[in-house]
């Protein structure tokens, strides 16, 4: 299924860093898992917000970072290839993280950080099967469109269809490496990636779509097949929900004992040097009363 490097490839697909094999088969397979795992306890009856904007905003930014190694990266080499794919990373990436917050603005009267955030994961993930192959213009296109459709999966599907997906990672992932697969086959370019006019010099602009609907088939039928059945069989033997009560209580603190955070200790910052069981042997406090 490469059919930039096979020319015996029964599908003659492109994907230049993992567009189909990563994000639309985790996507997808997240869809599968939060239906057959069923909503949260009080899913639709509460808000559920983010734990810390602060460490969105970081997470974001490193994955900003980190996304140019494997689409940059997936060149293989430090040439014009690599820097084609560098180029529309950030191109696709900075337009989208400007699209999400701007529909918020229109539709709720108010642009949020998460919807920059939103957006910029959709980005990179919309423009990772194409990075590669194709030029700035069409990598901007691209972005429109990753910001655009994951919004409105995350927003309107999603609430159509009532399935609790924490992390909007469908949304995000499912649709958006969805989309950025077949945005691969209308956009390619050899202007792009002269790799292009060698086995696939025949169908790209012209049925490449066509080929790239055939991976994209496949990819969500091993996908959603695979990932349905070994739910299901672990279902079957381990469970894969907790009880209500440890749900509520928090997981960390249900299954390992430990929280992240101790607001009730020395101010929230964990026990004072006065509080400390070495603190009272070396004297520093008095116990005796």
């Amino acid at each position: 299924m490469n059919g930039v490097r096979n020319p015996k490839a029964a599908i003659r697909a492109i994907d230049f860093a993992g567009g189909t094999v990563v994000h639309m088969s985790s996507g997808w397979s997240a869809l599968v898992l939060c239906l057959i795992l069923g909503k949260r306890t009080g899913f639709g009856r509460r808000a559920f917000v983010p734990h810390s904007m602060v460490l969105t905003v970081i997470g974001t930014g490193m994955l900003w970072v980190g996304w140019y190694g494997f689409n940059a990266g997936s060149a293989i080499a430090a040439d014009g290839i690599a820097a084609t794919a560098f180029t529309a990373t950030t191109l696709a990436t900075a337009v989208a993280a400007a699209v999400w917050p701007g529909l918020e603005w229109l539709t709720r009267g108010k642009p949020t950080v998460l919807g920059f955030c939103s957006g910029a994961v959709a980005g990179l993930v919309v423009i990772t099967p194409a990075s590669g192959f194709v030029t700035p213009g069409s990598a901007v296109i691209i972005g429109l469109l990753a910001g655009v459709v994951p919004f409105v999966a995350c927003t309107k599907l999603k609430a159509f269809f009532k399935y609790d997906d924490a992390l909007d990672t469908f949304g995000v992932h499912g649709v958006g490496g969805t989309l950025g697969a077949l945005c691969a086959g209308f956009f390619a370019s050899p202007e792009a990636n002269p790799n292009l006019s060698t086995n696939l010099a025949g169908i790209v602009g012209k049925s490449l779509w066509i080929e790239q609907l055939k991976a994209m088939g496949l990819t969500l039928a091993l996908s959603v097949g695979a990932t349905a059945v070994i739910a299901f069989a672990l279902k079957a033997a381990l469970g894969l929900r907790p009880s209500v009560e440890s749900e509520e209580q928090g997981l960390d603190d249900a299954d390992h004992g430990e929280a992240g955070y101790h607001p009730d200790e020395g101010g929230g910052h964990g026990e004072t040097l006065s509080e400390t069981p070495l603190a009272a042997a070396a004297g520093l406090v008095n116990t005796a009363g």
